[in-house]
């Protein structure tokens, strides 16, 4: 299994290769590379992802990363329902849990985006409300230490 590793500028044309595949504006958004320049260089921010040689076979974008709860903007993988979401979700979640004080990992779910909707309830993620694009969810350090067995 590939391991997350931290990400750099130099990754940008590579997050934004995997932002643009067919199908994924609806559902998780892109920003352009000055856009994402902004959020390497934010104390606020963190990229990570999953190599393959030289390119990237997913990525993540922490934002909020001083608050107790941080925000999971983004995730997105090179090739989807294979399993590398989940295991980059997880990777993700072990790492937010296991390298930072974070008390929570919260998200957005577009609304149409059902598939994705059932994985994170399935790795542990309850749905706190509902805007008018988005079901808002949640996992607590808590909840996923006992889903890890950790508790």
């Amino acid at each position: 299994m590939t391991t997350l590793s931290p990400l750099t500028p130099d990754d940008i044309p590579e997050v934004m290769r995997i932002e643009r595949l067919p199908g994924y504006e609806a559902f998780i958004g892109r920003f352009e590379a000055d856009e994402h320049a902004a959020q390497f260089a934010s104390p606020e921010a963190r990229y990570f992802g999953l190599r393959n040689g030289d390119r990237l076979d997913g990525f993540v974008i922490l934002q909020e990363f001083t608050a107790p709860t941080i925000l999971l903007r983004r995730i997105a993988v090179a090739e989807p329902e294979g399993g590398r979401g989940t295991a980059l979700l997880r990777q993700i979640m072990d790492w937010v849990f296991q390298e930072t004080p974070a008390e929570a990992l919260k998200l957005g779910v577009a609304l149409g985006n059902s598939r994705a909707k059932h994985v994170y309830e399935r790795e542990g993620f309850h749905t706190e409300g509902v805007d008018e694009a988005h079901h808002l969810m949640r996992i607590t350090k808590a909840r996923w230490a006992e889903l890890r067995g950790n508790s």
